[in-house]
């Protein structure tokens, strides 16, 4: 790690700045960094971590740009990477959110995050950051993580600085506000902040323990309305994870790599919930290892096992059904309600963003009918018709509603 650091601090000084190098991959030039920065096979101490998190937004400020969402008791931040292609001008793309060690004492998710941001910011070879906007948060707990101190992770603990369970202290839809007794944390209510500001699309959310992709509900034995998507999301995710490590006995927890939360075990206030339920967001709780406080020897081979399933299910905010929905005379976005009837319910409609009018729905293969309604406007219903693995895009201009009824017209 000290070499590492010295290289860091040499850098400018025998080269004069950033040493970058001409890649030609698909699609137009794009200038690489010869050195990388993520440590091999090394988990950062604290002080090197915000370090990292701040070189990758100053070495690519193009597409890169570090968020602060909140600074802890303890003075440890909350940090996060939002990138994207053309960074300055995002409106309607899908947002995306990856984060880990929630459980500070679930380890390998820290560093993978750290080198999936490395890897798109190095390489982006399927150009997701074209279509997306990805925000990167490695480290959730950072509390629990570096609990001893900011230079080692070998105390690390699953709970916060106050000893609570992060992923049972978020607002639950069948218990409640509180389901443990305890107050919001101030690392919850910095995720709650986030989440109300930014209104993700899909998010995959980074754990150890066990090597399985969990889907919802946690809280729920009824399936989510989008079952059926789920199971085919989780089950390529678990095919990929096997296919990429070569061994016949990774990612084959519970259903051969896959479950659904209460079938596994039910919990009440998880973070998967909330996003669900509250936010309308499609998020998942992928457990990439049987080993909590990950050995960092094996770091970049647990890499090149979850690398591929993880791009897949990123690519998965590219499909299903997109769009802007406007008003009809002054082309204004509206935060309208995005609904298939007879389908949808518990939250797992979507609303178009107020601002830029865009929504992004997710959906397995089949014809749906899906409804566009907002105060003061005249309901409209569209009829579409979703593949797996492919994008519909679907502009929708509502006409203000006169006095009187107000009925669904289709267009």
């Amino acid at each position: 790690m000290k070499s590492y650091l010295l290289s860091l601090l040499l850098l400018p000084i025998l080269f004069g700045g950033v040493v970058r190098a001409q890649v030609v991959l698909s699609g137009p030039t794009i200038q690489l960094p010869k050195v990388r920065i993520v440590p091999h096979n090394e988990y950062p101490t604290y002080g090197e971590y915000v370090s990292l998190m701040e070189r990758f937004a100053d070495l690519y400020p193009d597409v890169c740009e570090l968020e602060d969402w909140g600074t802890l008791p303890s003075g440890r931040r909350i940090l996060t990477l939002r990138i994207t292609k053309d960074i300055a001008t995002t409106a309607g793309k899908p947002k995306v959110l990856c984060t880990a060690a929630m459980h500070g004492d679930e380890l390998a998710g820290y560093w993978l995050m750290l080198q999936l941001a490395e890897d798109l910011l190095r390489h982006d070879r399927t150009r997701l950051l074209d279509d997306l906007e990805i925000y990167i948060n490695p480290l959730a707990n950072p509390d629990g993580a570096y609990h001893h101190n900011d230079r080692s992770l070998a105390r690390s603990r699953r709970g916060n600085a106050n000893g609570v369970d992060l992923n049972r202290n978020y607002p639950d839809p069948d218990d409640g506000a509180h389901p443990d007794g305890q107050t919001y944390q101030p690392e919850t209510q910095i995720f709650m902040r986030a989440a109300r500001s930014h209104g993700f699309d899909l998010a995959l959310n980074v754990h150890g323990g066990a090597e399985v992709f969990n889907y919802p509900w946690d809280t729920y034995r009824n399936r989510h309305p989008d079952n059926v998507w789920w199971r085919r999301v989780s089950r390529e995710f678990a095919q990929r994870a096997q296919i990429a490590s070569g061994r016949a006995n990774y990612f084959d927890d519970r259903q051969n790599g896959v479950t659904n939360g209460h079938d596994w075990y039910p919990i009440a206030g998880s973070r998967q919930d909330y996003m669900n339920y509250y936010h309308r967001c499609r998020e998942a709780t992928l457990e990439v290892s049987d080993v909590k406080r990950f050995p960092a020897g094996g770091l970049a081979e647990l890499w090149t096992f979850v690398r591929t399933p993880i791009y897949g299910y990123l690519n998965e905010a590219r499909n299903g059904l997109h769009g802007f929905v406007i008003d009809d005379l002054t082309g204004q976005p509206i935060a309208a309600n995005v609904i298939i009837p007879d389908h949808d319910h518990q939250n797992s409609d979507v609303i178009a963003d107020r601002e830029t009018g865009d929504f992004h729905r997710y959906l397995t293969a089949g014809t749906y009918e899906v409804k566009f309604s907002a105060a003061g406007y005249l309901p409209q219903l569209r009829t579409v018709v979703i593949h797996d693995d492919r994008r519909v895009d679907m502009n929708v201009r509502l006409r203000r509603a006169s006095p009187g009824g107000i009925e669904a017209r289709r267009k």
